[in-house]
């Protein structure tokens, strides 16, 4: 029997259903979406609280003006070394008497006039004192004489001798409330004293190190005029240094004194070890960058390190650190890019054999900015997706990118 012949037109249209069938299967092939992947491990988590940290002297002292004057130029330079009670920050002398309106002439001239009217009254005074003084004394010498003979009783004699102390007291009243009337006459005359006068005030006061340690800082070197308690130069002990970092509050309940800190972007090599000293028990507010008010706590940081390895830090540097709240040596952790929220709970998705994800739920521990602690739904040596994106979901064929 003859075998058929395939035709031309036959040929064509079985081509046509083959290619028909490559396009629909193309067509409706779901290629697998690419991914990051990542394992499940086993290993050491720290949780740490991050901010940034300022650096102080420990025992800083501020030293002020004791009085108003003119403040001498400091010939010290901020690093200088002081010892306490003998080097000098600075000197301050009394300063020049201000200028006088025609006002406040006139009203000085005429207290002048006024103190001296009661100098002249008091000088009469004396003179009146004087006369008293010279009578009482012929009277008790006349008396004195006459009860030697007889003549006059001895009640008269004492009568005589206690006028005579009475005129020798009130010449000497009179004689001091002259006094007092000139000096009052001269301290008026004082007040038309011109500035630039050339009379020297008396006594420079010589302001002292309190502590011995290091000059922090000088607000200004210059010589001026400065009122009691003007600040005049910073003095601390540099190699007594501690940090300060203002926390949340939230997170600053977390921390506890003797946390381990590590203190990084200092400026040094590697990071320095701290250790928390205290958490002060007082909040204040504080408005961020952003207009934001927030409750702040002082926290203070001791550095263990020798003062050798820190050396080129001084009052006022900034550094990070990082305060750790939590700690364990061995935990089933997870890459935290891989946690996902759906409703309140944690998922991931993790790669099965057939290179297929499943959305599976899991229960997370403590976690930090690397790694979540995985207390139920994974093992070590599960893969996972890392940031997975809109195209990812349970049951989704996937590509791990290398």
């Amino acid at each position: 029997m003859p075998a058929k012949r395939i035709t031309g037109p036959r040929i064509l249209l079985a081509l046509i259903v083959i290619a028909l069938a490559v396009a629909v299967y193309v067509a409706t092939r779901v290629a697998p979406v690419e991914v990051e992947a990542g394992s499940v491990t086993r290993g050491p988590m720290t949780v740490t609280v991050d901010d940034l940290a300022e650096t102080r002297v420990r025992d800083l002292y501020t030293v002020s003006a004791p009085v108003g004057g003119e403040l001498l130029r400091v010939p010290l330079k901020p690093g200088a070394r002081v010892v306490a009670g003998v080097t000098v920050l600075a000197r301050i002398k009394p300063p020049e008497p201000a200028p006088l309106d025609a006002r406040t002439v006139a009203q000085i001239e005429g207290n002048i006039a006024t103190l001296e009217a009661q100098a002249d009254a008091a000088d009469a005074q004396t003179e009146a004192a004087r006369t008293a003084v010279t009578l009482s004394g012929r009277q008790f010498t006349r008396l004195t004489t006459l009860y030697g003979r007889g003549f006059v009783a001895r009640a008269a004699l004492d009568e005589a001798e206690a006028a005579r102390d009475r005129a020798n007291a009130g010449l000497r009243s009179a004689r001091r409330a002259a006094e007092a009337a000139h000096e009052a006459v001269r301290a008026a005359r004082a007040g038309l004293i011109p500035p630039q006068a050339g009379g020297a005030g008396r006594g420079i006061v010589d302001v002292r190190a309190p502590v011995s340690g290091f000059l922090l800082s000088v607000p200004q070197e210059s010589a001026r005029v400065v009122l009691a308690g003007t600040p005049i130069a910073a003095v601390g002990d540099a190699t007594q240094i501690e940090l300060v970092t203002d926390l949340l509050s939230a997170d600053a309940v977390e921390v506890q004194p003797g946390a381990a800190v590590s203190v990084e972007d200092w400026g040094g090599a590697r990071p320095l070890v701290g250790r928390v000293r205290l958490v002060e028990p007082y909040g204040f507010l504080k408005v961020s960058a952003l207009g934001v008010e927030e409750q702040r706590v002082n926290v203070v940081i001791d550095l263990l390190d020798p003062p050798s390895v820190w050396a080129r830090l001084g009052h006022g540097f900034r550094a990070t650190v990082r305060i750790t709240v939590w700690s364990a040596n061995d935990r089933v952790r997870v890459p935290v890019g891989a946690l996902f929220r759906k409703g309140d709970q944690w998922q991931v998705f993790r790669i099965s054999s057939d290179r297929r994800v499943d959305a599976v739920t899991v229960k997370v521990g403590h976690m930090n900015a690397d790694w979540a602690e995985i207390l139920a739904g994974l093992n070590p040596g599960d893969r996972v997706v890392l940031h997975p994106g809109d195209k990812v979901a349970d049951g989704t064929r996937i590509a791990v990118r290398k």
